[in-house]
């Protein structure tokens, strides 16, 4: 038995856990998951071609999303957590990846946002403290 996973399951396994997105230069959508489309309450016809500002919750400051753009402009990866907000007015937290995209010359051509929801870590605030406390306990030293 093989003990290596081809792209179509690695694949599959990420999109049935993974809210993912693509954007042009500009920041409109241009590719949405089935899961960012349950998630966000849009159908994928009213997501594609908007800003991705669509889900920007009111209450996160400018500043966070002109540091995640100065980043992924620059070439790199930005990763923060952030809350968003859906069709329907509901609030969901995600831990988001934003990177840029590249065409053959190297040059970015799109970004891709890779979210993992992490509502439940809210309800679990025991879990997240403790984890916190591992992980500053090993990185003091």
């Amino acid at each position: 038995m093989s003990n290596t996973l081809d792209s179509a399951q690695l694949l599959a396994a990420l999109e049935n856990v993974a809210v993912i997105s693509t954007t042009d230069l500009q920041g409109n959508i241009t590719y949405a998951n089935d899961l960012f489309c349950k998630l966000t309450g849009y159908s994928r016809e009213e997501l594609l071609g908007q800003p991705h500002s669509i889900v920007r919750h009111p209450a996160v400051p400018k500043e966070t999303y002109k540091e995640m753009w100065d980043t992924i402009k620059a070439g790199n990866i930005w990763t923060g957590i952030i809350p968003n907000v859906g069709k329907g007015g509901g609030v969901y937290v995600v831990d988001t990846t934003v990177q840029p995209l590249r065409d053959a010359q190297g040059n970015i051509n799109a970004y891709i946002s890779i979210r993992r929801v992490i509502n439940d870590l809210m309800d679990n605030f025991e879990a997240v403290e403790f984890s916190k406390e591992q992980f500053d306990e090993y990185y003091a030293k």
